[in-house]
């Protein structure tokens, strides 16, 4: 009889053990780690204009400036973004706004080129091509860019790269503009000739 009791209160106990466990608070679990993401959102910035389809980079003094277009072509906003995840709109001055009018092409890091077509062309043509406005930039100081030159009429438009040279054509003629070629890539060191005593064994080898 007494070791009947002695199993039911051991099955009494055994049973609010359990109930016990189960209704007590889980302890505090490590927050889990989020899951890597092959990209994310790290900044968002308001612009006081509806944005066209072209946007640009442009270097100066360690700063890195992007230009964004305005849906209606007549300029280009321009955001300091040399810290992605604080961008800065900058204030641009009505003279700089209307430099950039048009589509920007980039020729050098401080030279651009913007085109934009006229409204009224009166250039005689040998097709129905709209003429352009082109305007070549100074963009020395990104946040301002300054018109070099402006040709009105323009039918067509030829950036040489390779020899620092711009041709361009309207109603006028013929147009060359040469321009300074800012070195992008340090030149490489000339090597000394290889001979029969140069050590050659590392490679690459310190000779040509």
């Amino acid at each position: 009889m007494n070791s009947i009791r002695r199993a039911v209160a051991l099955s009494a106990v055994l049973v609010f053990l359990v109930i016990f466990v189960a209704l007590s608070p889980a302890k505090d679990e490590p927050p889990k780690k989020p899951t890597d993401v092959p990209a994310t959102v790290i900044a968002h910035l308001p612009l006081p204009q509806a944005t066209g389809n072209q946007m640009l980079l442009q270097k100066e003094e360690g700063k890195q400036y992007l230009y964004v277009q305005q849906a209606s072509k007549q300029g280009f906003m321009v955001v300091d973004v040399s810290k992605p995840e604080k961008p800065n709109l900058l204030k641009r001055t009505a003279q700089s706004n209307q430099a950039t009018a048009g589509n920007l092409e980039m020729v050098t890091p401080k030279i651009a080129i913007a085109e934009a077509p006229e409204k009224n062309a009166t250039t005689l043509t040998s097709s129905n091509h709209p003429t352009e406005t082109v305007r070549v930039l100074d963009l020395s100081d990104p946040r301002n860019p300054k018109t070099i030159q402006e040709f009105d009429g323009v039918t067509s438009l030829l950036p040489d790269g390779g020899h620092g040279l711009i041709y361009l054509t309207n109603n006028e003629g013929l147009w060359i503009l040469r321009y300074s070629r800012a070195a992008l890539l340090e030149p490489a060191k000339k090597k000394k000739p290889c001979d029969s005593s140069s050590d050659i064994s590392a490679m690459p080898p310190d000779c040509d």
